[in-house]
């Protein structure tokens, strides 16, 4: 059986000194994209050993879900706040699941 489900990691960096206002943007925004319907999982973590790394695990149902989740308003909004306290935006990775 093949795994549908859309499973990716995004990591950012705050800009020196953004570090509390990253993860408020992030604990805000978590809220309501686990609130979404294809949502099965985000979570934000700040790296331990570098406070400016932030890493948000995330899981959808399947492509459609993660779809809506990009198109939502909220998506665009969050990108913009957080354009202004992290540098170079976000790098995404896509997993999948084996074993």
């Amino acid at each position: 059986m093949t795994d549908k489900r859309k499973i990716l990691i995004a990591e950012l960096t705050a800009i020196t000194g953004c570090e509390d206002q990253v993860k408020a943007v992030l604990a805000d925004y978590a809220v309501h994209v686990r609130a979404e319907a294809g949502n099965e999982t985000f979570e934000c973590y700040q790296t331990a050993d570098t406070p400016a790394r932030f890493v948000v695990y995330e899981i959808y149902t399947d492509e459609a879900a993660f779809e809506a989740h990009l198109a939502a308003p909220e998506n665009r909004q969050v990108n913009e706040r957080l354009a202004s306290i992290t540098e170079g935006g976000s790098s995404l990775t896509f997993l999948r699941a084996f074993g």
